[in-house]
């Protein structure tokens, strides 16, 4: 049986401008119809591996996600990616607790491949093995390494989407024993967050995480050692680059808000280019929504009414 008498096939065929055709070809080369180049990544740590797709494959991977995809389940764990979820609600939970465990995955994105998303498919959906081909190819990238499986990329507007998908049964997993022991629970992308009031109780999950990937086949995923921290309020809490104060509150930390104060009086003072101003008030607009009281101080203190005058 073709991919092309399946009815996925039928019905990307209805939403492209593409013949039967050129929609073929299409999926046949998608997983290397990607550009590639690096970026670098926080703090000096190397760089990322960005694979933009091209805008048709875009258009598809779009439409999957929105029309086809947008059922399958994503547990409530997951901060990240997700329409009203942001940083804050990743770390707000773990604010008013004593003891903080931040767990990390190696290459998060590239270890989610085409045997995790077929393995996950079958379990949710009642798919053909053709249009299984069909998904994997579009949503997908090539490694160009002969007996690779196709990898989530980072890059297409797809991979967030799946790779929340693709986690469920380990954020299920996770939540459960979480439940039992206590222990709040929060994902955000490969960052996960354990925190509770009782001491030592931590130790014990970061084994706990091992053994649910272990029984997870399908998730070929590595945590990374040097980023596992364990921490209590003894010590500074950062979590995806927010500070968990000792009063409960959730904030930029002291250092940025310095940087912040500085920049903007060296606006008032005309010191800064128009890219610079930009850039200014992105990342106000960002600090608002963990922060609002202190922008708005900031911004009054200086004259402004609000961010949008400085420009």
């Amino acid at each position: 049986m073709s991919f092309r008498s399946t009815d996925l096939f039928t019905r990307l065929l209805k939403i492209s401008p593409l013949s039967i055709r050129e929609l073929s070809r299409v999926i046949t080369t998608a997983p290397h119809r990607y550009k590639t180049h690096y970026i670098e990544k926080r703090h000096g740590r190397g760089k990322r591996l960005i694979s933009q797709p091209t805008a048709e494959l875009k258009y598809f991977q779009r439409w999957l996600v929105d029309n086809e995809l947008n059922q399958l389940p994503v547990h409530d764990a997951a901060m990240a990616y997700r329409r009203k979820r942001s940083i804050l609600d990743h770390a707000s939970p773990h604010s008013k607790q004593r003891y903080l465990l931040k767990v990390d995955f190696k290459d998060f994105f590239p270890s989610l491949n085409e045997n995790s998303l077929r393995h996950c498919l079958n379990r949710d959906r009642d798919y053909s093995e053709e249009e299984l081909t069909i998904l994997c190819n579009l949503l997908l990238k090539s490694t160009r390494i002969d007996g690779m499986p196709l990898q989530l990329s980072i890059g297409a507007p797809s991979s967030p989407f799946i790779s929340n998908y693709l986690m469920w049964e380990f954020d299920t997993k996770i939540q459960q024993y979480c439940d039992v022991m206590n222990v709040t629970y929060t994902r955000y992308a490969d960052d996960l967050a354990f925190s509770t009031n009782t001491p030592r109780l931590l130790d014990q999950v970061l084994g706990s995480v091992q053994k649910v990937l272990a029984s997870i086949s399908y998730l070929p995923l590595i945590l990374n050692p040097e980023k596992t921290v364990n921490v209590s309020k003894k010590r500074r809490r950062l979590l995806v680059g927010l500070t968990l104060a000792n009063d409960g509150n959730v904030s930029i930390g002291r250092n940025e808000k310095r940087r912040l104060r500085a920049a903007l009086h060296a606006h008032t003072q005309g010191q800064l280019s128009r890219d610079e101003v930009a850039r200014l008030v992105g990342i106000l607009s960002f600090v608002w929504s963990i922060d609002p009281s202190f922008v708005e101080t900031l911004c009054q203190r200086h004259g402004y009414s609000g961010i949008s005058d400085l420009l």
